[in-house]
């Protein structure tokens, strides 16, 4: 695709591993909306196949590619990856999102939308009105309680923290402040919320159903919680603004 050609499109990030049962029944229907958006799946040497499927139809339709990388090194580090990716390559809009069907594809057309009528930035949310989250139980509670206690122990005027579904214009949104966020694992999509409101920029929160994943089961591992504690810590005690990656570092270090 030429470079004028792909300045015009969105590229969509979607971080797997071991989504071989998924994969089809989100790409198919990436590929098929109006808007042009082509396909970076970052994968994580999947043991299930999933990175030799996606390298397969890859072979056969241009807008998908395949990044793969040698083992799990966090779904946060693939989702920097993913926006170094998009920069490089010269889109003009990102979009992420799960890849486990627990983010419908067809509401891509509302973040994109909400992009083209004046926002710099689009987060999908669970916790505004319109929106319905399928989670049960632990899972539920912790979803809720975890982002109501970010609300208001950091103040900010978002409702949503946690989750990966995200559009944002990259002419908005100052080089290396998502590709120098040192989160590997989950506490990655916290801290890209916190830098992205703190910036100034726009951003609008879009209602999301948040579906149970698909096939599979959920990769959360437990320290996650703990980290992510750590994480939202750290950003109520430091709320200096973004540093380009040249500046000074003399602010204390995100915890990984």
């Amino acid at each position: 695709m030429s470079n004028e050609c792909r300045g015009q499109a969105t590229l969509v990030v979607l971080a797997t591993y071991n989504e071989r049962l998924n994969i089809d029944r989100l790409l198919d229907p990436i590929l098929a909306l109006p808007a042009r958006c082509d396909v970076l799946v970052v994968d994580d040497n999947s043991p299930d196949g999933t990175g030799a499927h996606v390298s397969a139809r890859a072979a056969a339709e241009p807008r998908i590619k395949l990044l793969s990388r040698a083992g799990r090194a966090g779904v946060g580090s693939a989702h920097r990856e993913g926006w170094a990716y998009a920069r490089r390559a010269g889109y003009a809009r990102i979009l992420t999102m799960d890849a486990d069907l627990s983010h419908d594809p067809r509401d891509i057309p509302r973040f994109l939308a909400a992009l083209d009528a004046g926002a710099d930035v689009a987060l999908g949310s669970r916790f505004v009105p319109g929106a319905q989250l399928d989670y049960k139980g632990w899972r539920r509670f912790l979803s809720r309680r975890g982002n109501r206690l970010a609300r208001k122990a950091l103040g900010l005027p978002i409702a949503e923290y946690t989750t990966s579904f995200r559009a944002a214009r990259l002419d908005r949104v100052p080089a290396g402040l998502i590709e120098t966020i040192p989160n590997d694992g989950y506490s990655f999509f916290m801290t890209a919320a916190v830098r992205l409101v703190r910036q100034g920029l726009r951003i609008t929160e879009i209602p999301i159903h948040f579906h149970e994943r698909g096939a599979g089961v959920s990769k959360m591992p437990r320290l996650e919680i703990l980290r992510g504690m750590a994480n939202l810590l750290y950003h109520i005690v430091n709320r200096r603004p973004f540093a380009p990656p040249d500046a000074p570092a003399d602010a204390p270090r995100e915890p990984k």
